[in-house]
Order: C-alpha cells, then structure tokens, then sequence
C-alpha cells in the first residue's frame, strides 16, 4: 500500500509542478506544440491554457474521497501520461532536436531518450497510481492516517526538490543565452561604415572583428563574411524549421525585409540548403535563405540556439549581438528598424542608389 501511495504522491506533484510552471508563460507551451508538430495548430493557444488547468486539477481532486472520482481521473491522468509517451517517442525520430517545454521554465527543454526515460518512469507510476486509487488507497490515507500521509508526501516532494536542485533548476523563458542587444545609432552607422569611436553611446557594446565564416545561397557559389558586408552591413537570423519560437521569427522575416533590405543585407540561415527547405518556409524567408554550412558562422558568431541574430557592420566589426531567442531577436531588428528609420528621417542615412546593389543581390 505505501508503493501505491508513493506512487500517487510523485504522479500528483509532478502534475502539479507541470501545471504551475506552464501557466506562466502559454506561449512557450504553444511553441512546444508547434516544435512537437501537433496537428490542430489553430487550437494550439486553447490547448496551451487548458492543459496546464488539467494538469493541476488531477493533481489535486484525485485525493477527494468521493467514490468513483479517484478512480476516474487516475485514469484519465493515465491516459494523459501515455499521451505524452506517443509524442515524445514520435518527437525523438525528427531529423532537428526539439524543445518541449514539458515543464514549463523547469529542467532542460531538450527532448532526448532521457526524456522517453522520464516519461517510461511516470507512466508506470501512473500505472500504480490506478491501481491504488481502485483499491481506495489514497481515500483511505487521507481519512484513516493523514498523518502518515503527510510524512510520506513531505519525504517524496524533499527527495524531488533534492534531485531538481541538484540536476535541473531554473531556465530562462527564452531558453537562450542572451547576448548584448545593440546601442541607440548602432545600426545606422553599421549600416554607414562608421567607426564605433565616433559615437559616445556605442561604448556600452564592445566591438569586435567579424571573423571569417561562410554562407551559401541556392545556386550561388559559397560566400564569405568579409564579401557579405563589403558594402554594407549585414543582418543574420539562424532559425529552424518546426521549431515553435523560430516559427515566430520567420514569420517576421518578410516584414523585416520591406523595411531594412534598401540599407542592409538580410540572411535567414538553416541548416540545411535553401532548396532542402519546405515550400512554407522558402516563401517566408525568400532571397534571404542561405545554409549556414556545417554550423560555422553559428559557431565563430558565438549563436548556440536557435532562433538567434547578429548584425555585422559594414566597417568588418561587429555592431549588435548576438542574441537568442523568439523574444530576444524579435527586440533586437525591431530596434534596429527603429534607429534606421530614424536615421533616415534624420539625413543620416539613405537608400543605397540601384547602381551599388551588393555582389550577388537579387
């Protein structure tokens, strides 16, 4: 009887942790259902709000002793952990890593064969969950020995918090690494050729050398860093496709285009070579998409996520970033738009004329 009452301890707190730490932030639970690529996207915003709801509600009406009622959402906690199992084994055959945000901003997003692992160990105590609540156990320790129910709950959830500060924590709700976002007139004078030592509020963010790295475009020859910003600056979006924040990015890549192609040079770069790409995300990231081959402008540009931005001045120095994640990069070009928009109202900065269109524009 104490195993099946362990048993509906741990399944109840980790529903119940699940649950707290998805109702903050829905909008990380909706990209995990598009990274997981769960059909029904139009419901994914519904979803995201009542399953953290459900989570917590059999976590907590499962120990009312009404008869019937444990037994009845037992099971349906049941099938809700075999639910999970199905998608995060489906999820694990993707060809691209995904994140699922299973427990909100707690423990590491990444889903892996130790998260098919987790869910195996709550699946069977899901399993002893129901056969407890069939034999009334958790109505009778509430009723009978609450006492002893209580120490036992405090033992398991000590152990838990134990094994989550131990192994886990806390991760940021961008699950990024952040980067310096870029000082006011930044933009502009990347976009000018200027030098940093010209502009007081640049001393804030400290330039560096654009190192060397390579990109390629659909039936382009290969082309470096140093001939992509030879005339002017130079934006960079690492996305990836299915990924529910990248979704979100990529959406914008369209708008971002109309408003800062005249001045900058704008790359969306995958994984994988544009032609590989699906129809969908082709039209979104248009003449922009370029593979960043085997990772290297990823990784000498110091992007370790996807999404992610750089912008790279036109003088061969950085001028703003990097920085990570939906919300991040999102920040990150709308303010960039805002300085060139400014600029251009100012005099500062204009257009570049037809005649000086970047070697391998179009």
């Amino acid at each position: 009887m104490i195993l099946l009452l362990a048993a509906q301890v741990l399944v109840s707190a980790t529903f119940l942790v699940s649950g707290l730490a998805k109702l903050p932030d829905r909008r990380a639970t909706a990209d995990a259902m598009i990274s997981l690529r769960l059909p029904a996207r139009s419901l994914h915003g519904l979803a995201a709000m009542a399953v953290p709801i459900a989570e917590i509600v059999l976590a907590l009406a499962v120990w009312i002793p009404v008869p019937g009622l444990p037994v009845a959402l037992a099971a349906l906690a049941l099938l809700l952990v075999i639910a999970y199992w199905l998608i995060i084994a489906r999820a694990l055959g993707f060809d691209e890593r995904v994140s699922c945000s299973c427990f909100g901003t707690l423990g590491s997003p990444e889903i892996s064969g130790l998260t098919l692992g987790r869910n195996t160990l709550l699946l069977v105590l899901a399993v002893l969950s129901l056969a407890g609540a069939i034999l009334s156990a958790p109505a009778q320790a509430l009723v009978h020995q609450p006492v002893q129910l209580g120490q036992l709950a405090a033992s398991v959830l000590a152990a838990c918090l134990l094994t989550l500060l131990t192994v886990g924590g806390v991760r940021s709700s961008t699950d990024s690494d952040e980067g310096d976002a870029p000082g006011r007139g930044r933009a502009a004078d990347a976009a000018s050729g200027a030098t940093s030592g010209e502009d007081d509020d640049l001393l804030d963010y400290e330039r560096t050398a654009t190192p060397f790295g390579m990109l390629q475009r659909e039936g382009e020859a290969p082309t470096t860093l140093a001939t992509l910003t030879a005339q002017r600056a130079a934006l960079l979006v690492w996305v990836r496709p299915g990924c529910g924040p990248c979704e979100r990015v990529l959406n914008a890549v369209p708008a971002w285009r109309e408003a800062l192609e005249d001045v900058l040079t704008i790359r969306t770069l995958f994984r994988r070579p544009p032609e590989e790409l699906d129809a969908s995300v082709r039209e979104r990231a248009g003449s922009t998409a370029a593979h960043d081959i085997e990772g290297n402008l990823g990784m000498s540009l110091g992007v370790r996520s996807s999404p992610g931005a750089v912008l790279l001045g036109a003088d061969g120095m950085l001028a703003g970033g990097p920085v990570g994640g939906a919300e991040d990069v999102i920040g990150f070009v709308d303010e960039i738009i805002g300085q060139v928009t400014e600029a251009k109202q100012s005099g500062e900065l204009a257009g570049p004329d037809a005649g000086s269109e970047q070697p391998g524009e179009r």
